[in-house]
């Protein structure tokens, strides 16, 4: 929920409360002081009356009725119903009853006045207050979202600028001025945060390159000493250690160039973008490793169909290669596999011992389970860099003994 929307909500809120309690308060003030006034008119009728007939005057004044008595009874007041003849219904009235003595005689003095009932009150100040409610909370609720939103407008526009500020980016980060002290120091935590990550990412991306770069001189010599001593006589043990020192040099350049992409991956530097048919990469890719599934017993099932996607065809190859070669590596020998293409995702599922370590780390580079045993090495790292680059979400999971990524295109 956004803060404008939070701040207008609570505004809400408070002003319901409020108006609910003064509303109900007021009208029980305005019924204590019309119960007041009430009865003072009708003890001073009454006072009025005794006069009248102290004086033996005829009593004349409506809703009065005079009764002789033998007791004295103590004057109350009370609500009463008497019907309306003429408007033909039921009307509230307020009466009080009282005890004269007048010329030694005692007299009962009923006089009686009408109102409109506090059930009509409740209603009149409840419909007052809500159509008051309703203009307050509209009217508060309007100029509170729109000063806020004009408060608040400078923080939106730095955080789209956030948003679209790249660390790979050589530009500095430009932020929008404004009055409000907070605000300011924000802009300005910000601007030294930004330019602190953008200077330490910089001189990381160019350490990787230039570590990269100055491997490959001696990775070359070494293969090519290697060449050398692979055509001379050899004994079988310094042959063996010939082999051992190959396959060292192999991983060693593949964890090279592995390490260069996955740079390259982090600052963004694949601007090749266009329309690749996913379906033609895949199909020619499995086609090429045909042989090696059909070596280890593998029995490869596809469902292939026609998939278009926005991204660099490189990168899209990487990751195909990458997903194909842990199929291979990790199924166990003889067991099936399925690959399944459609507009909306990828799927890779192949049978296999579950992992060794946590789910949670699959994608992480160099993960191991047993120090004994190789890790996932960087494939499945690069595999997660080009979904997120790409903006695809990519999931694992392990289900009745069956390994499956998953790649939804549209996330």
């Amino acid at each position: 929920m956004k803060l404008l929307v939070k701040t207008s909500l609570y505004y809400f809120y408070a002003s319901l409360v409020l108006l609910i309690v003064f509303g109900g308060l007021l009208f029980l003030i305005l019924k204590n002081d019309i119960s007041d006034e009430i009865r003072e008119q009708l003890d001073l009728q009454v006072e009025m009356i005794s006069s009248e007939l102290k004086q033996g005057n005829t009593i004349r004044y409506p809703l009065t009725t005079i009764e002789k008595t033998t007791s004295v009874r103590p004057g109350h007041f009370r609500d009463t119903l008497i019907y309306d003849h003429y408007q033909k219904q039921v009307e509230d009235y307020y009466a009080f009853s009282t005890t004269k003595q007048i010329k030694g005689e005692y007299y009962v003095i009923t006089v009686m006045t009408t109102y409109i009932g506090w059930e009509e009150y409740f209603k009149t100040i409840g419909l007052v207050f809500l159509i008051l409610g309703v203009l307050l909370l509209t009217t508060g609720v309007t100029v509170n979202f729109f000063i806020s939103r004009k408060i608040w407008q400078p923080f939106i526009t730095n955080l789209a600028s956030l948003k679209k500020h790249a660390l790979s980016s050589k530009e500095e980060l430009v932020l929008v001025n404004t009055q409000t002290k907070e605000f300011e120091e924000l802009n300005n935590v910000l601007m030294d945060f930004a330019l602190r990550a953008q200077n330490e990412y910089q001189g990381l991306q160019e350490f990787t390159e230039n570590s990269s770069h100055e491997l490959q001189t001696p990775i070359s010599i070494i293969r090519s000493r290697l060449e050398n001593l692979g055509q001379m006589d050899l004994n079988p043990e310094n042959t063996r250690y010939l082999q051992e020192a190959r396959d060292a040099l192999a991983r060693l350049t593949k964890v090279n160039k592995g390490l260069l992409l996955l740079a390259r991956l982090s600052g963004t530097q694949f601007p090749d973008v266009q329309q690749v048919s996913l379906s033609a990469l895949l199909t020619n890719q499995v086609q090429q490793l045909e042989e090696l599934f059909t070596s280890r017993d593998l029995q490869l099932h596809t469902n292939i169909t026609d998939c278009v996607v926005d991204a660099s065809p490189h990168l899209v190859d990487i990751l195909l290669s990458n997903l194909l070669s842990n199929q291979l590596k990790y199924a166990t020998e003889g067991s099936a596999l399925l690959i399944t293409l459609n507009n909306k995702m990828i799927d890779f599922r192949n049978e296999g011992p579950p992992l060794p370590f946590a789910q949670s780390d699959i994608f992480n580079r160099f993960t191991k389970g047993d120090p004994r045993k190789s890790g996932v090495g960087l494939g499945l790292s690069i595999v997660k860099k080009i979904c997120d680059l790409h903006q695809w979400g990519i999931t694992y999971s392990y289900e009745s003994g069956v390994h499956i990524f998953s790649i939804n295109f549209t996330r």
